[in-house]
């Protein structure tokens, strides 16, 4: 039974890996200033500059090194988290401290402006998800993204809880 929330769970949590991975490696690279090697290819410098701007657009550009650790660290504990489940041992807590790093990553970012942030926010913007997709620096993309973390920790506390039942069950 577990087995229709687990999988799910750790596939988000594989993803939400893969994002916070690749939001820390751009910030780093925004960061220590490193640009791909262009020698001989003419397509790279357009495509060095929409990454440029893309990296401007979703606030990379303005990133910190404390951003790239929290955002690393959230990324080590989701891992760690998918691992547990797979393994089939407690994976919450591990999932709980990813979900602070990456809440207080988000936190951070707002510089003393979380409050104002927050009630900005637009309810009818969930009506059309593809504008929310369509730019992930946005609040209403955050915080959805937020959400969803929210909603995979419930699933990782229903399997740790029906794990534990279990193993108590068999004495272990």
């Amino acid at each position: 039974m577990t087995f229709i929330l687990r999988w799910p769970a750790i596939l988000v949590l594989l993803a939400l890996v893969l994002l916070s991975f690749a939001g820390a490696l751009a910030a780093a690279g925004v960061l220590a200033d490193f640009q791909a090697p262009a020698v001989g290819v003419s397509q790279v410098d357009g495509q060095v500059a929409q990454a440029q701007a893309a990296a401007e657009q979703t606030g990379a550009a303005d990133a910190s090194w404390l951003d790239v650790g929290l955002l690393a660290g959230a990324g080590l504990f989701f891992l760690i988290a998918a691992i547990r489940l797979m393994r089939r041992t407690q994976g919450f807590w591990t999932w709980l401290i990813g979900f602070a790093l990456y809440g207080g990553r988000w936190a951070w970012s707002q510089q003393g402006e979380l409050v104002a942030t927050v009630q900005s926010i637009n309810p009818s913007a969930y009506m059309q998800p593809q504008v929310v997709l369509a730019d992930l620096a946005t609040p209403e993309a955050q915080i959805g993204l937020l959400g969803v973390i929210l909603i995979v920790g419930l699933f990782v506390f229903i399997v740790d809880a029906a794990d534990r039942a279990y193993w108590d069950k068999h004495g272990a």
